[in-house]
C-alpha cells in the first residue's frame, strides 16, 4: 500500500504560503498554526491540548479543531510577557505585563473570538487564520524558569576611627575578596553596591580643670568623633538558562529598576541623605532595560548583573544628636551607590528562537 508523505511547515513562510489570503482548504495553514503553538507549549514546558494534537493534514478542518486552537491561546497567554506595555503605576509594583486573552483580542487583527462558524470555514479568504496567527505572533517573550550562575558579594566594615578612615578601610576591605559562590534558581530578584557611615561617638564634654589628656596638656584621641564605615555589593553572573524548546536559541535580557539606598546604616536610626550613583553599571535612576545576549548556546553565556569590582564611595559626613553630658539621643548615617529590582526575560521573536514568529 503506498504512503503518502507530508512535509509538515517549519515557518510561517514555508510551502509557499501567503498569510495575505490564507486558503483554509490548504492543510499547510492549519499545521502551521498546529506547529506554532506546540512550539510555544514546549519553550513554556506546558501541555498541549489533545485536539490541537490530533490536527491533522488527512483530516478535513472542523469548528472544533478552531476552538482548539483559540482554547490553546488563551491557556498560554498568561505565561507571556506584553513586553510593549507601558502603563504602569509610578512605583512599578505591577510589572512586567503578562498577556491576557481579553488584552490580546483588543490588538489588531486578533479577533480571536470571530473565528469561522460551522459551514463557513472557507468564507472571507480565511481570515480567520490570519486573526489566530496574528495572535500566536504576540507571544515570544517569557519569565525564564530557572537559571544558572554565580554570586558574588563582597563586604566591609570599620569602627569609631575617624571619617576619612572608616570609609576608607570599610572599602578596601570589601574591595580586597570577593564571596563567590554558585547560583541555580529563578533570575535573581536583587542587585546593590553602597557604602555608608554612622556617625557613632564625638568628644565627651570635659569637666571644668580637665584638659581632656592625661594630665600633660596632651588630647586623648579616644575621645573625639568616630565614625561606622560600611561597605556592600551583590551582584550576578548568569552563565545559562533552562530552555525547553529543543534547538533554540532565545535572547536573553533584563529590566532592572534601580533607586537610591534606603534605610539607616547600621547602628543608626536616621539617614540623612542618600545619593543615587549606579557604580560603573551604567544604570540610570529608574527602570533600565539590559542589551539583550543571543547566545548560540543557552548553556554556555556570560551575563553580567551589577558591577562586582566597583562600589561608590560615600564622602557625606554624617552628625548624630547628642545631649550635653554626651549621651547618645539619636544616631544618624547617610549612604551613596544604588539598589536594584530585577526582572529576567527570554526573548524567542529572534533569529534562532521560534520558527514561527
Amino acid at each position: 500500500m503506498e504512503v503518502i508523505g507530508y512535509d509538515t511547515p517549519t515557518k510561517w513562510s514555508d510551502k509557499g504560503m501567503n498569510w495575505n489570503t490564507p486558503d483554509p482548504t490548504n492543510a499547510d495553514y492549519v499545521m502551521a498554526i498546529r506547529q506554532a503553538l506546540m512550539e510555544r507549549c514546549a519553550a513554556l514546558h506546558a501541555s498541549v491540548n489533545g485536539d490541537v494534537l490530533r490536527v491533522s493534514p488527512w483530516q478535513p478542518v472542523s469548528r472544533k479543531t478552531v476552538e482548539a486552537f483559540v482554547e490553546q491561546i488563551e491557556s498560554i497567554a498568561g505565561r507571556f510577557v506584553n513586553i510593549e506595555w507601558e502603563d504602569f503605576k509610578d512605583d512599578w509594583s505591577d510589572f512586567p505585563k503578562m498577556w491576557t486573552y481579553a488584552d490580546l483580542v483588543k490588538e489588531r487583527n486578533c479577533r480571536l473570538y470571530e473565528y469561522a462558524k460551522c459551514g463557513s470555514l472557507c468564507m472571507n479568504g480565511g481570515d480567520w487564520l490570519k486573526q489566530i496567527r496574528n495572535a500566536i505572533d504576540h507571544l515570544t517573550v517569557i519569565v525564564p524558569e530557572q537559571v544558572y550562575g554565580e554570586s558574588i558579594s563582597r563586604s566591609g566594615s570599620i569602627h569609631d576611627p575617624p571619617f576619612n578612615q572608616s570609609i576608607g578601610d570599610a572599602m578596601q576591605q570589601a574591595m580586597e575578596k570577593a564571596s563567590v559562590s554558585r547560583y541555580a534558581g529563578r533570575f535573581p530578584s536583587s542587585a546593590y553596591a553602597w557604602s555608608g557611615n554612622t556617625h557613632w561617638c564625638w568628644p565627651m564634654p570635659k569637666d571644668e580643670g580637665d584638659d581632656g589628656g592625661g594630665g600633660d596638656g596632651e588630647e586623648d584621641e579616644n575621645n573625639r568623633n568616630g565614625y561606622c564605615g560600611y561597605a556592600q555589593s551583590q551582584s550576578y553572573r548568569i552563565k545559562a538558562v533552562r530552555n525547553w524548546l529543543l534547538g533554540a536559541k532565545p535572547a536573553v535580557f533584563a529590566a532592572v529598576l534601580t533607586e537610591k539606598p534606603t534605610g539607616p546604616v547600621p547602628y543608626s536610626q536616621q539617614l540623612d541623605t542618600s545619593i543615587f550613583d549606579s557604580g560603573g553599571t551604567g544604570f540610570r535612576l529608574g527602570m533600565n532595560w539590559t542589551d539583550p545576549i543571543h547566545p548560540r548556546d543557552p548553556f554556555d553565556f556570560e551575563m553580567l548583573i551589577g558591577n562586582p569590582d566597583e562600589i561608590p564611595k560615600n564622602s557625606t559626613v554624617p552628625s548624630s544628636e547628642y545631649d550635653d553630658r554626651g549621651n547618645a539621643i539619636k544616631r544618624h548615617s547617610t549612604k551613596r551607590g544604588w539598589t536594584g529590582r530585577i526582572w529576567g526575560f527570554l526573548d524567542y521573536g529572534v533569529e534562532g528562537g521560534f520558527g514561527f514568529r
